[in-house]
């Protein structure tokens, strides 16, 4: 069965102008009700030492839910650093509804990488909010090595999903492939559109 927070029409994976991002939270939020949307899922990237103020975000979200009635979730992006820990400081973790695991910026190291992100999997699934691998195999696509690590790449798909995860089939890298989708069990498969503008927005939903 579908996690709660992906059923219906959810607006999944946001940045906001707090990051890479031109919309506020607000501006999404109030898309949604316009569109009749059920839900916006904010997926904001982090850091241990964040740019912008957290707390104040998490505030900005919950208010642009009440002021337009459309459901909310504040969530956040944060990349795996080698060894398999997050970078997000925990007094953030604890604000978070639903964290993504990323890859971003990660050594060029195969072995490193497969690694870590299974340790990072191992130690997500003992949390008590969903976590979800977001664009996943990112790294191996960035490194032109997707195709010849394909074996790995199914491999930890199938880890992610055996500890818990969630799989993102992510609309701005089109990670996971229609090729690869067979390989993500329906109940663990959630659609993200990684959106920086609101035309990310609008093209996801009319196409």
């Amino acid at each position: 069965m579908k996690h709660e927070l992906f059923r219906g029409r959810v607006l999944f994976h946001c940045h906001t102008h707090h990051t890479d991002g031109e919309p506020s939270a607000d501006d999404y939020v109030q898309w949604a009700a316009e569109h009749d949307l059920d839900r916006v899922v904010f997926l904001e990237h982090i850091r241990r030492a964040p740019s912008y103020d957290v707390a104040a975000f998490a505030e900005e979200v919950r208010a642009a839910g009440e002021r337009h009635g459309v459901p909310v979730t504040l969530g956040f992006e944060a990349k795996v650093l080698p060894g398999g820990s997050l970078d997000i400081a925990e007094e953030h973790l604890v604000l978070a509804e639903v964290i993504g695991i990323a890859e971003h910026g990660f050594p060029d190291d195969l072995d490193l990488w497969e690694e870590s992100l299974r340790t990072a999997f191992e130690r997500a699934s003992a949390l008590s909010i969903p976590a979800v691998w977001v664009h996943p195999g990112l790294r191996l696509r960035k490194w032109h090595r997707l195709d010849a690590e394909r074996s790995r790449y199914e491999s930890l798909l199938e880890a992610a999903q055996d500890a818990g995860l969630l799989i993102e089939q992510n609309a701005r890298y089109r990670l996971v492939s229609d090729a690869a989708l067979p390989l993500v069990r329906p109940s663990f498969l959630v659609r993200g559109i990684d959106a920086h503008r609101l035309k990310d927005v609008e093209r996801f939903f009319v196409d």
